[in-house]
């Protein structure tokens, strides 16, 4: 495993510099899939040359931070992380850290005032009000019993006086995994999390949010239900149509997990999609296998959506796979994205701002048995990049939960990272510029 890991490297960064040949190499079949399914994304027949940028330093204190979000701000190109962060004594809060669109650290700062405990964030930027909406769980009473969704505005420049926490669900049983996106067209953000009622399957909802300030057009309302647990939402915004697309995974009967999705309306309205066509949820990927921890992107120029997951393959080894999605939610080719013989999980995916080209990222094991974060370049045309290190691991140090945001003219992943030294969590981050094509030479 190692030396694939180094030959991979090695054919991919030279000197910061990935040099990709036109040949694809052969990739694990996708034998759990339906007859006429099973496809590979096809190689892109050119030269690609990206520029990985130096890693960041997010966060670095003495504490430790976990689970991380990024937004990109198209108005001063820059970039707002959030995570959360647990003190020695165990209160946990959330900070935020603004990085240029060169990588530059700028202002960071605590999100919420509140002085219960607040974790999993989750953070969207609205470009007409120049503003970022941190949604986050809450411990309402103070004692873990009953965890709400909150929320924030923050300007892009920080926090300001008047802006408080508010309400965004409180229902008496548990939230959790909660995420936000905003609607340029709509002015209004939604907000998704899952429901954990005591004795019962968990479920989805959802909640409109004014861009404004000024409240929501109505309270939260159930996205997905029924008698299997439905976890870990991920939702997105497609600029081309005004819409949302909504997933999350769905327990089975047995051990099998799903995934399923539903369309909404600008105004959450719930819309057809899937393949056959089905007003309402449907599935995305239903093989008798783990299919789980989706994420979704959609890139409006091209009026699309790209889903990723991991998949045991039934077979205990992890991969990560993915989905495309026309405009109308129409079930398109499923690809493997990656696979080796460790475990790859906990994908994320991005569109670029400009909404022509996507980014998958995912955690993947080393022989050693540490995590690295790997990531893959995937063009609406249904064909890839070769697979690259974003950022290794050392003895013992681990980088797992990597997350995305497209900008102008790159990404930002961040992602947990143990410290090479201590035990302390860390968040880091690197700037990954997009992959310029040149013609294809005789070489």
């Amino acid at each position: 495993m190692l030396t694939k890991k180094l030959s991979r490297i090695l054919a991919v960064l030279i000197v910061g510099i990935a040099l990709f040949s036109a040949a694809h190499p052969a990739e694990k079949a996708i034998a759990h899939m339906p007859a006429g399914r099973q496809s590979q994304l096809p190689f892109q027949p050119e030269i690609a040359a990206s520029l990985p940028g130096p890693g960041i330093i997010i966060s670095e204190r003495e504490s430790d931070e976990y689970s991380p979000a990024i937004a990109y701000n198209s108005n001063h190109d820059e970039y707002l992380v959030v995570w959360e962060n647990i003190w020695s004594g165990g209160h946990h809060d959330v900070y935020a850290q603004r990085v240029a669109g060169d990588g530059r650290l700028l202002s960071w700062f605590a999100v919420s005032s509140n002085s219960n405990k607040q974790m999993e964030p989750s953070v969207a930027y609205d470009p007409i009000h120049d503003r970022y909406l941190v949604v986050f769980l809450y411990d309402v009473w103070g004692n873990g019993s009953d965890w709400d969704v909150y929320g924030r505005f923050i300007p892009w420049y920080g926090p300001e006086a008047g802006l408080t926490d508010f309400t965004i669900c409180d229902f008496t049983s548990n939230q959790g995994h909660p995420v936000a996106v905003f609607a340029y067209s709509q002015q209004e953000f939604l907000a998704a999390w899952a429901n954990f009622p005591a004795g019962q399957p968990s479920y989805i909802s959802a909640r409109r949010i004014f861009a404004d300030g000024s409240g929501s057009p109505a309270g939260p309302f159930v996205v997905s239900s029924g008698t299997e647990s439905r976890d870990y939402p991920d939702l997105t915004y497609n600029l081309a149509r005004n819409e949302y697309l909504v997933i999350w995974d769905v327990l089975k009967a047995g051990s099998a997990v799903d995934i399923y999705g539903i369309r909404l309306s600008g105004t959450g309205g719930t819309l057809t999609g899937g393949t056959p066509s089905v007003t309402g949820e449907f599935p995305i990927a239903g093989w008798p296998a783990i299919e789980e921890k989706p994420a979704v992107a959609a890139c409006s120029q091209a009026d699309q959506y790209l889903v990723v997951w991991q998949s045991d393959q039934n077979t205990g080894n992890y991969a990560i796979y993915g989905r495309f999605l026309d405009g109308d939610a129409a079930l398109e080719n499923v690809y493997l994205i990656t696979d080796t013989a460790a475990p790859q999980v906990n994908a994320d995916v991005a569109c670029s701002a400009g909404g022509e080209r996507y980014l998958a990222a995912w955690q993947d094991q080393y022989a050693g048995g540490e995590f690295g974060i790997w990531g893959r370049q995937i063009f609406p045309s249904e064909s890839m990049d070769e697979e690259f290190e974003i950022y290794g691991p050392r003895h013992n140090a681990d980088r797992q939960y990597p997350v995305l945001a497209g900008g102008k003219v790159s990404y930002l992943a961040a992602w947990e990272h143990d410290r090479d030294e201590g035990t302390n969590l860390d968040i880091f981050g690197r700037l990954l510029r997009y992959a310029v094509y040149l013609p294809l030479i005789a070489r």
